[in-house]
């Protein structure tokens, strides 16, 4: 049996032994909704920790999200509101896109900023405390750290034909929704929801992590009459490169 890869040595090691049961949650310091066991997603997880080959692979955090498919270039309005399913009257794709269009971040849908993103979340998820990342290449821990805690994160990536992170220098940014963390042997994985499939998706967190810092100018690619792009550019401070916005519960 060869030798599985340690994970990143900047992230927090993984638990070294399987627990007896699938639970989601077990932590203390999780809030209330968080501590769940895995019931109609469970089949779909339990399929992508084989497909994946995850050794001795734990469920740290998931949090139940239904898919919402996007209509255009929508994909990070999507993500917000599939984070809203946690509320009694979650908020529309068709609100937050109208909302986006008023403040002059959005022209058809797009989102290039994270503080654009963090502005909408903290107008429409009330009980929640939008948190910008930065610097993820340096300090993975923070996505991890805030996962493990409860969060939801959603975060900017380069997809490739199947949805998973690429390479492309931000030609195919992408929005996603992290809604579980896995540790394993081989590192740590987490599951994912984006507007363009209706199945959960698992990527290493390294690749994730990798395409979100190359997120460097916006697609030549584009709609017509253009894109909202922040100042300094979809690289810049305010952009989409080395960011994510965490999502934690007030409890």
């Amino acid at each position: 049996m060869h030798t599985m890869p340690a994970p990143p040595p900047s992230m927090p090691s993984p638990p070294a032994e399987t627990p007896e049961k699938s639970e989601v949650g077990e932590s203390e310091t999780l809030p209330p909704w968080a501590k769940i066991t895995l019931t109609s997603a469970e089949a779909e997880i339990e399929k992508l920790i084989v497909r994946n080959e995850l050794k001795d692979a734990e469920v740290t955090y998931f949090c139940q999200v239904e898919p919402i498919l996007q209509d255009g270039p929508q994909c990070g309005l999507v993500a917000l509101a599939m984070a809203s399913q946690e509320y009694t009257n979650p908020v529309s794709v068709s609100q937050l896109l109208a909302e986006a269009r008023v403040r002059g971040f959005t022209q058809h849908g797009e989102v290039y900023s994270v503080d654009y993103m963090g502005t909408l979340a903290a107008e429409y998820l009330p009980d929640h405390r939008p948190d910008i990342l930065v610097d993820l290449q340096t300090c993975p821990d923070t996505l991890t750290h805030a996962l493990a805690h409860g969060a939801m994160v959603l975060i900017p990536y380069d997809s490739d034909f199947n949805h998973a992170p690429c390479l492309k220098r931000g030609h195919k940014a992408h929005w996603a929704i992290l809604v579980g963390l896995i540790s394993s042997r081989q590192g740590y994985y987490v599951l994912a929801r984006h507007g363009k499939s209706r199945h959960l998706a698992c990527w290493p967190l390294r690749d994730l992590i990798e395409s979100n810092g190359n997120l460097e100018e916006e697609g030549t690619a584009r709609h017509a009459g253009g894109y909202v792009i922040p100042k300094g550019g979809v690289g810049g401070q305010r952009g989409l490169r080395g960011r994510a916005l965490a999502l934690h519960p007030y409890i």
